[in-house]
């Protein structure tokens, strides 16, 4: 969503954007007034709020061109996330939330969000672990495990603070229904006669469990399950660590 969730029945319907919401928030929070901060892939800017007491500037790519994110506030960086025009250690946070499975290369995000981040700074990092083609064509990873951050936020200079799921293996069946329901409805669309008028009977019948009971039912098991195992998402803070410094060996007078 590219927009906050504000109402019980958003809530309800977009709960994996409602939990990153309040999660953001929290983490927004923690940062000390005046702290700069980089809403990295900021699409409609929908965090700003959250950082009013920080110096909060944006990056986005502006490519992007379809329904789901649409560029409402003008974007202080227009630039490929691997390149931010920033000087080293330059910046108190970055926020980058649904962005890495957009780009090629993650692995190269993250080592600039460490050159980008003084040592002590935070990187915040939301991602799913695993979702439906979304923002064709920039779509290139289906997700990312804790396994993932841990080796290689570690590996460009970050120690991680925290790794939090969202919802498990009854949230992932949910999920999974509802994308199922907008495909078959796009399928179904694109009938005539009365296959069309079938399809149109059977999505009705689908409709209750789909939107209401299932997400309602299943999650509530997630609690007995390693959510790790599989979550829809994951979110992640971590610390610039700062680097070690050489040591430098003086010769003795003889």
């Amino acid at each position: 969503m590219d927009r906050l969730v504000a109402t019980p029945s958003d809530r309800f319907r977009y709960w994996e954007a409602w939990v990153r919401d309040e999660w953001v928030k929290a983490e927004a929070l923690r940062l000390p007034k005046g702290s700069k901060v980089l809403d990295a892939g900021a699409g409609a800017s929908k965090y700003r709020p959250f950082f009013s007491h920080c110096s909060y500037q944006t990056q986005d790519f502006c490519q992007y061109q379809g329904k789901l994110v649409k560029y409402v506030e003008p974007i202080d960086f227009v630039c490929e996330i691997t390149r931010v025009p920033l000087p080293d250690a330059s910046l108190d946070a970055i926020l980058c939330t649904e962005v890495l499975e957009h780009v090629t290369d993650p692995v190269a995000v993250v080592r600039e969000f460490a050159r980008l981040i003084k040592p002590g700074g935070r990187v915040l990092l939301t991602a799913p672990f695993g979702s439906g083609l979304h923002m064709e064509p920039y779509h290139y990873h289906t997700g990312f495990t804790h396994y993932w951050y841990q080796h290689w936020l570690p590996a460009v200079g970050f120690a991680i603070d925290s790794i939090t799921p969202q919802g498990g293996p009854g949230r992932a069946v949910a999920c999974s229904l509802d994308r199922f329901y907008t495909l078959w409805r796009a399928h179904g669309e694109s009938l005539s006669g009365t296959r069309r008028a079938l399809a149109r009977m059977g999505r009705l019948l689908l409709k209750l469990p789909t939107f209401y009971l299932v997400p309602w039912i299943l999650p509530k098991l997630d609690r007995g399950f390693n959510q790790l195992a599989n979550p829809t998402g994951l979110m992640v803070a971590g610390t610039r660590v700062a680097p070690q410094a050489h040591s430098i060996s003086v010769a003795q007078p003889a």
